[in-house]
């Protein structure tokens, strides 16, 4: 055995093998891999292997995409068999609500480049002739749906990565995990120790093993889950082709034909966490004990609506443990406090993730990222409050809710785990009849149900019953004065010698030097990509007050610190627990923080994007006369201690102006409104800075940083694609859920980042990215399968000179 590789890749399932296949494909051929027992001796040998396009997320979409295009190749470029059935799949609906998300998917499917479609009950009946279509409203085509044998795609594909130059040892559990002082790892198998430049755990359900041999804990778990295998069907015999895949999510079962019979799989409410005590030390191709009775009730509905199943007894029930994280999706990217050390795990769809997975994960060792930005994918989307107890009983909702219908905010708003991060604030925000959703462990406050009214959100992808009470908060804070509690934010204080000129390495803007001055900057990938955004502040003591998007925070705090110059001459320190942040905006915002501070608050005293230190109802405040919402208004940094006498103090001096809360519904209205951009939605690595319309922050004139030469050559060259704010004719739809396809004569030209209803212009919105030379002719979005006449505006709807912002009144 080799004793030395530049990456290793710890597990032999269809996501480690995807891995070390990818990095030859991107020229590595120091590559190795080791395995317990054999290959696919995790879940990926008893998975059932479905290839299916389906997803809610446009990125995860693409990740299976090119998965099932890579395994419809790969048996041709390795001489291998993978056993490859395209058979096509239907997906039934007996709802609106999932016509409305099948209609939202197929949009999405638009800008992928497939050719899913939605179809009628009548189509349904032709495209699978043994089904009964009684209740049902009708359905989606995936032509190029269909199956896979899991252990033959993994099989090529590591013989592909040999052929390559890659080594794979099997056979090799390892025992322990080191990091040297080079950055380099010393792994200890059963074969001997592995001097590894990176390592790559993919290790499946056993993931967390190895994660404790490095030092830390990976957000997942493992769920029991089973399907039946039927035994040959006459019917089925006398065909001389496959039936498609059959899915049916309002009842929670795939159906698919499996040689001459069927493989049924349930997803049940009472799904049952597996080895959450830690994985038997021995287990390995063993499966778990049946347990029908946990599925009966979804066997026998679909046994009603697919009579030919009942015709068959059962040959096998396969129950065997696969992995879930917190929201379904898996873990792909670098972990949170190391260099050189990567996972690859927590896939409860691995087949058809698995070509996908190993692509983008080789692509970020290789690279520095993936050519997609993959954050709701990265393990640092979740904190140190997914401890555990969070996972197990995170995964076992989301196995419950494995065909729920994909919502925007569903999520957020479900129930288990909640309350683990509030603010002070959280209280009386909840005595007010808010509406909660919880992002990155915080509780926040999403909008205020009426008076009498139950604080609920009944989901909807069209206007739901937020809508009238979030349009009376915009409404308020337009006219009178509205708070806000944004404490989640992302918070850093730097100080040193040094921290200027390190800020200004970083930043394309200009980094403040005047006390009080404030810049809104955004990092930059290699190729201009926007990696992340920050607001910065320069203070009295002159060290810096940097803020950036909460759900960050780990993704962040690696980037600065990997970048920390190696001397002393710079000190980062996160304060983000330590600080609350509460918003005080609208036209008489003035009024209210001038009873609770001496401070001059005028244009002169105080002038619009400054902060200044002041004392606010006693309690010390860093005050940033700035917004997200496009009105006067202040963030009133704190102290998180005196964040409950600082709220009740603003509400008791507000009470003249009839003060009121507002949630963060109504924030994105506001900002969508103003054409400000969002991290995650508009702005992503995907994206330049100068495509995202951010050319007023970067200053090419300034120092080196990184990213600039990519952008220069841009601007030389010309910018091919645009972020711009449509104005969309609707009337009960917006492009809320993002990723609405953008067309002109038939043709898509563009995408929506995010989208929503400005309630102070009375108008449907959206940000969306544009080819440049369609921008100015004839628009639609296409919204819930219909398409909507879009214009694109010059600047933005609400206030476009910025007069309130500035307001001296």
């Amino acid at each position: 055995m080799k004793n030395k590789t530049e990456v290793l890749i710890i597990g032999g399932g269809i996501a480690g093998v995807s891995t070390l296949y990818h990095l030859t494909k991107l020229g590595m051929t120091d590559v190795m891999l080791t395995e317990k027992i054999e290959l696919t001796s995790g879940s990926t040998w008893h998975a059932a292997g479905n290839l299916p396009h389906f997803s809610n997320s446009y990125n995860v979409m693409k990740l299976q995409q090119y998965s099932i295009d890579l395994y419809g190749r790969l048996q041709e470029e390795t001489g291998q068999p993978v056993d490859h059935h395209p058979t096509g799949a239907v997906r039934l609906a007996h709802t609106q609500d999932r016509m409305d998300e099948f209609e939202r998917v197929v949009a999405m499917s638009d800008l992928a480049g497939l050719n899913l479609e939605m179809v009628s009950v009548e189509r349904l009946q032709e495209l699978y002739p043994y089904l009964d279509t009684t209740g049902l409203l009708g359905g989606m085509w995936d032509p190029a749906d269909g199956h896979i044998d899991p252990t033959s795609v993994t099989n090529a594909m590591a013989a592909g990565a040999r052929a390559a130059g890659a080594t794979i040892v099997r056979s090799n559990p390892v025992s322990a995990i080191e990091q040297q002082d080079n950055g380099r790892w010393l792994v200890t198998t059963e074969k001997g120790v592995i001097d590894a430049g990176v390592i790559v755990n993919a290790a499946g359900f056993r993931a967390n093993e190895v994660a404790e041999m490095v030092g830390h804990h990976l957000p997942m778990a493992s769920m029991e889950h089973q399907f039946i295998v039927t035994d040959n069907i006459p019917e089925l015999e006398e065909r001389d082709h496959m039936l498609p895949m059959l899915r049916d999510p309002d009842v929670s079962y795939y159906l698919r034909q499996e040689g001459k019979g069927f493989i049924l799989g349930p997803y049940e409410k009472g799904g049952i966490p597996w080895a959450v005590d830690g994985v038997p030390a021995a287990f390995g191709q063993e499966l778990l004990q049946p347990d029908l009775d946990r599925i009966e009730d979804i066997m026998c509905t679909a046994m009603e609506q697919v009579e030919l199943i009942t015709k068959a007894g059962i040959k096998t029930v396969v129950n065997g443990p696969i992995t879930y994280t917190p929201d379904g999706h898996p873990l792909i990217g670098p972990v949170h406090g190391y260099t050189n050390y990567f996972v690859c795990t927590g896939f409860n769809f691995g087949i058809v993730q698995g070509g996908g997975a190993g692509h983008f994960m080789s692509q970020w060792i290789v690279n520095g990222h993936p050519e997609l930005d993959l954050f709701e994918l990265d393990p640092r989307r979740f904190g140190d409050y997914s401890d555990h107890k969070y996972c197990v009983d995170k995964a076992t909702e989301v196995y419950a809710n494995e065909y729920q219908l994909g919502f925007p905010n569903e999520y957020a708003m479900r129930p288990a785990q909640r309350g683990l991060k509030k603010a002070p604030a959280y209280d009386r925000q909840s005595e007010k009849n808010a509406v909660f959703g919880a992002y990155y462990g915080w509780e926040r406050a999403s909008w205020f149900a009426p008076e009498g009214v139950e604080p609920q959100e009944h989901h909807s992808f069209r206007r739901g019953n937020w809508f009238e009470p979030v349009a009376a908060e915009c409404t308020h804070v337009q006219e009178h004065v509205g708070l806000l509690d944004l404490s989640p934010f992302t918070k850093f204080e730097i100080a040193g010698d040094g921290a200027h000129a390190w800020l200004e390495s970083l930043s394309p803007n200009r980094i403040p030097t005047d006390v009080g001055a404030t810049a809104l900057a955004h990092p930059l990938t290699a190729e201009g990509g926007v990696a992340w955004e920050f607001s910065i502040t320069k203070l009295q003591n002159g060290s810096y007050y940097m803020m950036a998007p909460a759900a960050g925070e780990l993704l962040i705090e690696d980037w600065l610190t990997q970048r920390l110059p190696t001397d002393t001459s710079v000190e980062l320190t996160n304060i983000t627990r330590q600080y609350g942040t509460l918003v005080l905006a609208g036209p008489d915002a003035r009024k209210v923080l001038a009873k609770l501070t001496d401070s001059d608050l005028s244009n002169e005293g105080f002038p619009w994007f400054t902060g200044q230190e002041i004392e606010v109802a006693g309690a010390p405040v860093r005050a940033l006369r700035m917004n997200f919402v496009g009105e006067l208004g202040w963030e009133l940094h704190h102290p998180i201690e005196h964040q409950a006498a600082l709220y009740d103090a603003l509400i008791d001096a507000g009470n003249e102006w009839d003060i009121k809360d507002f949630g963060l519904r109504a924030m994105d209205s506001m900002r969508l409104e103003k054409g400000y951009p969002m991290w995650g939605h508009d702005l992503i690595t995907e994206f330049t800075a100068l495509e995202a319309n951010l050319g007023w922050f970067v200053k090419l004139d300034k120092g080196e940083f990184e990213g600039r030469a990519a952008l220069a050559l841009q601007k030389e060259q010309g910018v091919e694609t645009k972020l711009v704010l449509l104005e969309i004719d609707t009337t009960d739809v917006d492009a809320a859920t993002g990723m609405e396809p953008v067309y002109q004569d038939g043709n898509v030209v563009g995408q929506v980042s995010s989208g929503g209803y400005g309630h102070r212009v009375q108008k449907s919105l959206a940000l969306a990215y544009i080819n440049t030379d369609a921008i100015a002719a004839d628009l639609t979005v296409k919204i819930l399968g219909n398409h909507y006449p879009a214009k694109a505006t010059k600047g933005c709807v609400y206030d476009p000179k910025g007069e309130l912002l500035k307001s001296d009144a």
